[in-house]
């Protein structure tokens, strides 16, 4: 996704069924939930028009982790599961725990470039 293309979703603000979709792709409901401000059953935000701003990029942030992982695994499957395992280059956390903030994810994509340039992580 470019810049703009990303920049564009997040100012409309992600709808019901994109977050849907990214749910169901990503398959992590309590880590979307806290990564778009909500406590509440995701079911209730399906039904939203439109996400907030923050929401959206928080949202769509998350799926860029994932996008990154998975073009290293060549495998969303295979990204999920590493997203899931401890991993010694980050202190022994567990990727899917560290990416309901934007720190977090930051920390985690400098091990996926790592990864990607030949590095043990």
């Amino acid at each position: 996704m470019s810049a703009v293309g990303y920049l564009s979703i997040v100012r409309s603000g992600a709808n019901g069924k994109q977050l849907k979709a990214i749910t169901d792709l990503i398959g992590e409901k309590e880590l979307i939930a806290r990564s778009i401000g909500t406590t509440s059953n995701l079911s209730k935000s399906y039904q939203t028009k439109r996400l907030s701003s923050t929401a959206t990029d928080n949202l769509i942030d998350l799926l860029r982790v994932y996008i990154q992982a998975a073009k290293i695994y060549e495998s969303f499957d295979l990204a999920k599961e590493w997203m899931r395992s401890s991993i010694p280059a980050l202190g022994g956390e567990i990727p899917v725990n560290m990416i309901d903030s934007h720190a977090g994810r930051e920390v985690v994509r400098q091990a996926l470039r790592r990864m990607e340039f030949g590095e043990y992580v």
